[in-house]
């Protein structure tokens, strides 16, 4: 059967193109990468830490499912990093999700214990399912972040190749308290956010016990990148 493909692949065309000058602007580049080995090194260089059991190729088996992308500046030095994988959800992401999660961790002998098993009842994840991505691992150097419009265009760029490579029916990202109530899911292109999606009694120092989760529908996609790619480039002012 023949895939629907993109409402309008020229948009997103011209979404790469502006994307793509942002990062000129400021001396740098991005590159793409679906090695995921490849992936635990520089992440352990670049944050002194591993990746998140998500990412870990020790872990899970993804071949094929997931790339990861790092912004380089112009010595080359990595600046930014962030991954994306997609997963078949057959029930629902609220049903899914936790125990996708801790299972995951707990083949890395890290224990996760859920607050409660499902989200509140009006979450919107339990209308989705189907073919899910991912979207974690985002990391910004801090002196790339004083660059306006830089992590944003960057961040935007890993939901915009999910989109093109696999056109997922969402995206999904969780992330703290912190990121949330700074406006992070609007200035990346989330255009949906809810408050204490997850809430775990014990999880290791690196995971919030307060986890919200930012959302983006397919539809919401194709809407977003018509209208960036009529309203001309992305401003980098502040």
């Amino acid at each position: 059967m023949l895939h629907r493909g993109l409402r309008d692949p020229l948009a997103a065309v011209e979404v790469v193109n502006q994307l793509t000058a942002v990062y000129e602007r400021f001396g740098t580049r991005v590159r793409f990468s679906n090695d995921l080995e490849e992936f635990y090194t520089v992440r352990e260089e670049v944050r002194g830490g591993l990746p998140s059991p998500m990412f870990d190729f020790n872990v899970t088996g993804l071949k094929g499912k997931s790339f990861w992308l790092c912004l380089l500046n112009a010595d080359d030095v990595v600046v930014g990093l962030q991954a994306c994988r997609i997963d078949t959800v057959d029930t629902s992401l609220a049903e899914w999700a936790i125990g996708w999660m801790s299972g995951l961790y707990m083949k890395r002998d890290q224990l996760m214990v859920p607050e409660r098993l499902k989200p509140y009842p009006e979450s919107r994840s339990y209308q989705l399912k189907g073919n899910i991505v991912y979207h974690g691992e985002l990391w910004i150097a801090s002196s790339t972040r004083r660059q306006p419009g830089l992590a944003d265009a960057f961040c935007f760029l890993g939901m915009v190749v999910s989109h093109l490579k696999w056109q997922p029916d969402a995206t999904w990202a969780l992330v703290s308290n912190t990121m949330a109530t700074r406006g992070m899911a609007t200035r990346f292109g989330y255009l949906r956010q809810e408050r204490s999606f997850l809430n775990w009694k014990i999880s290791p120092d690196d995971v919030p016990h307060n986890e919200w989760l930012l959302l983006l529908e397919k539809n919401d996609m194709e809407h977003l990148l018509e209208e960036r790619a009529s309203n001309g480039p992305i401003t980098t002012e502040a």
